[in-house]
């Protein structure tokens, strides 16, 4: 009898484990829009046609390396947003903030994937980047924004 009431206790938790997977499995497969976070307002005005952004894929195609000259002088800090897909189709992305001191130029190398106690898991197959940059002036802020193709 003790061994009947086991049996049938453990084909329920079973059925139970089973029917929760496939409701799981189902629910992973529907797209759903993903929004892309953006730093400050948008409807910033453009930064000064002078400024010049590069943003190149680094030779082992983990990162890119991104170059801002022609810095307005007296911007105090650069915030940056880059957006992408990786190979698999997720999207992800990176944020940071560069603090200038007086600077006109910078290059600063942004790493696809994430890094935690020496060990780093990488984005693979970016085609293109999305880049954002807020430029933060005492006399206002401005943006500059493009999408970028990897080669």
């Amino acid at each position: 009898m003790k061994n009947k009431k086991t049996l049938i206790a453990a084909v329920v938790v079973l059925l139970v484990v089973l029917v929760g997977g496939l409701l799981v499995v189902r629910g992973s497969n529907k797209s759903q829009p993903v929004a892309s976070p953006t730093p400050k307002n948008l409807d910033l005005p453009d930064v000064d046609p002078a400024v010049a952004v590069d943003l190149k894929a680094a030779k082992d195609n983990r990162s890119v390396v991104l170059t801002v000259s022609n810095i307005p002088p007296g911007t105090e800090t650069i915030e940056y947003e880059l957006s992408y897909l990786t190979g698999e189709g997720l999207p992800k992305g990176a944020l940071g903030k560069i603090s200038l001191g007086g600077e006109s130029e910078v290059e600063r190398d942004i790493l696809f994937g994430t890094c935690s106690r020496n060990t780093c898991t990488y984005d693979t197959g970016v085609t293109s980047v999305k880049l954002v940059l807020v430029f933060n002036h005492p006399d206002g802020d401005s943006k500059f924004v493009k999408n970028y193709p990897l080669e």
